[in-house]
C-alpha cells in the first residue's frame, strides 16, 4: 500500500515549525477527553462500514469479507489503546484518524462516501446559479456576511460527526433551510467585524490558500462562492483540498472536476478559471484534520509561487480540531461549525455554535 507521507513536506508558512503540534490535545494523559474519543471512534466506525457497504453494492462489488476484517482491525486497535494509552506514541485525534485510513487501504476499501459525494455535489451543484445571483445582487457587508454565514451552512455535511450524520443518511438536507437557523450573531467568536473592516479598508491580499473541507454544499455553496468573490476582489486564490479521500472530505480531483461543472454554469468562475486566479493544489492530506508538517510538495511549490498574505482553515477539523493554535506567517482566518459535543466543550461552546477567528500578521 502507498504511504500518502512518503514524499511530506512542511507548510512554508508555519511561523515555527520546530514546536508546532497539529492537535493540542494530548490523549495519552488525558483520561476523560481519551474516553470520549475511543466513544467516538468506536461507535462511527459501523455507520463507516454501512455506507462502504453501500458504495461497493453500487459498484457491483461484494467487500463484505474485507469490511468485517477492517472492523475487526480497528476495534483491535482501540481496545488496545483502552488498556495502554501510550501504546503507539503519543495519542490524539490525528492518530486515530490516520489509522482508520490505514486500516481502509490495506483492506481495499479507500472511499466509503463516494456515492454520498456524489449525490450531495449534484444537488449543490443544482442550487448554485440561484446562490451565486442572490450573492451577486448583495453589496458591501451584507454580501460579506452571507458569504460566511453559507460557509457555515455549508459545513453541516459532515458524515464525522454523530450529531450530524444522521441528517444526510436519508437524503439531502436543505442549505437554505440551515442558512437560515444558524445561531445569530455574536457567535462563539465572532470575527466578523474585523473581516469586514480588512475588506472595507485594505488592500486585497495578493494571494491566499484556502484549505477547504467536505464535499457537496460544503464546497459548492459555501467556499467556492468565497473564493470567487475573493478573486473578483482581485486576489489569486488557491483551494488545498485532500489528496486522497477520507470521510466526506472533498478530494482535489473530486474538486477540480466540480469546478470544471460549474465554470458552465458561472462566467466570473470560468474567467477565474482560465486565467489562472482560482485554482486547485493537492494538500498532501489524507484525514479530516490536517497535519501542516505533512503537506505535498506540489502545495509548497505553489506557497513559493504565490507568496500567500491569507490562509483559511476551514471546516471543524482542520481549524479546532487541528491548527487551533497554529501561527502563520500570513493573516489567518478560522472558520467552522461545532458539530460534536466534545470538541464543542473543548472551547466552552455548544454544538452548532459558529467560530470565526482573523488574526493579522500585522498585529502579532
Amino acid at each position: 500500500m502507498p504511504t500518502p507521507h512518503n514524499d511530506a513536506a512542511i507548510f512554508p508558512l508555519l511561523a515555527d515549525s520546530a514546536n508546532y503540534v497539529a492537535c493540542q490535545w494530548d490523549l495519552t494523559h488525558d483520561a476523560e477527553r481519551r474516553k470520549y474519543w475511543l466513544g467516538v471512534f468506536r461507535n462511527h466506525f459501523p455507520t463507516m462500514m454501512a455506507e462502504a457497504k453501500r458504495e461497493a453494492e453500487q459498484r457491483g462489488a461484494n467487500q463484505d469479507a474485507a469490511l468485517a476484517e477492517a472492523q475487526h482491525r480497528f476495534d483491535t486497535y482501540l481496545d488496545t489503546l483502552t488498556q495502554h494509552p501510550n501504546a503507539f506514541g503519543r495519542l490524539d485525534v490525528i492518530a486515530f484518524c490516520w489509522k482508520r485510513e490505514e486500516v481502509l487501504r490495506e483492506l481495499g476499501i479507500p472511499d466509503p462516501y463516494r456515492v454520498l459525494k456524489q449525490r450531495e455535489n449534484d444537488q449543490a451543484i443544482k442550487m448554485l446559479p440561484a446562490l451565486l445571483a442572490e450573492l451577486d445582487a448583495l453589496q458591501g457587508q451584507a454580501r460579506i456576511t452571507r458569504l460566511i454565514e453559507g460557509v457555515f451552512a455549508g459545513n453541516i455535511f459532515d458524515m464525522g460527526a454523530l450529531e450530524t450524520l444522521g441528517m444526510f443518511e436519508k437524503g439531502s438536507v436543505d442549505f437554505n433551510q440551515i442558512r437560515s437557523k444558524l445561531k445569530p450573531r455574536p457567535w462563539r467568536y465572532d470575527a466578523l467585524d474585523d473581516w469586514h473592516q480588512y475588506i472595507d479598508h485594505c488592500m486585497p491580499h495578493h494571494a491566499a490558500l484556502l484549505f477547504v473541507d467536505n464535499a457537496g454544499p460544503d464546497v459548492a455553496l459555501g467556499m467556492i462562492p468565497f473564493a470567487r468573490d475573493l478573486a473578483e476582489r482581485g486576489t489569486n486564490v488557491v483551494l488545498a483540498a485532500n489528496s486522497e479521500p477520507s470521510l466526506n472530505d472533498v478530494t482535489h480531483t473530486e474538486l477540480a472536476d466540480l469546478l470544471d461543472q460549474i465554470a458552465g454554469l458561472d462566467p466570473a468562475i470560468k474567467a477565474q478559471l482560465a486565467d489562472g486566479r482560482l485554482r486547485v493544489v493537492e494538500s498532501g492530506n489524507w484525514a479530516p484534520l490536517i497535519d501542516l508538517t505533512k503537506v505535498s510538495p506540489q502545495l509548497v511549490q505553489v506557497c513559493e509561487e504565490q507568496k500567500f498574505g491569507l490562509v483559511v482553515l476551514e471546516g471543524m477539523g482542520r481549524s479546532v480540531e487541528s491548527n487551533y493554535e497554529v501561527e502563520l506567517n500570513a493573516d489567518t482566518l478560522w472558520l467552522a461549525m461545532l458539530k460534536d459535543t466534545g470538541v464543542a466543550e473543548s472551547l466552552d461552546a455548544e454544538v452548532f455554535d459558529l467560530v470565526m477567528r482573523y488574526q493579522m500578521r500585522s498585529l502579532w
